[in-house]
């Protein structure tokens, strides 16, 4: 299956092919002057493994990722309100921020039995 990438005006500006078949184009091809860098800041919690399942549900819901650590876990908002001694309306306030609060990060971290740097994409 080959997708297309278009401009605002639904021009094709770029493929998404199959790695076979873009090896297969590419085998015998010189296209060195085609290669340019991408440019990557490190983060700080590059080092962090999150679950394959947590990356799905993130994708599939389009949760953040402490959101979908609950929903992994299986938890609703009211049980996590219930166990952090906070309101549901709280919960989820803080599943739409990117960034919670380090100590709200810390607790979420406990209740769902992973460290605090997976719950964020920092």
């Amino acid at each position: 299956m080959i997708e297309f990438i278009t401009d605002s005006a639904g021009k094709r500006k770029a493929a998404i092919v199959p790695i076979e078949l873009f090896e297969k184009l590419t085998e015998n091809a010189d296209l060195a002057e085609l290669w340019e860098p991408v440019p990557y800041n490190a983060g700080k919690n590059d080092d962090a493994l999150i679950p394959g399942e947590v990356v799905e549900i993130t994708i599939q819901k389009g949760v953040t990722l402490h959101a979908a650590w609950r929903l992994f876990r299986g938890l609703t908002q009211k049980q996590v309100a219930e166990a952090l001694n906070i309101t549901q309306a709280s919960v989820s306030a803080m599943e739409k921020s990117e960034k919670p609060r380090n100590l709200n990060l810390q607790k979420l971290a406990e209740l769902y039995d992973c460290q605090p740097e997976q719950l964020t994409d920092d």
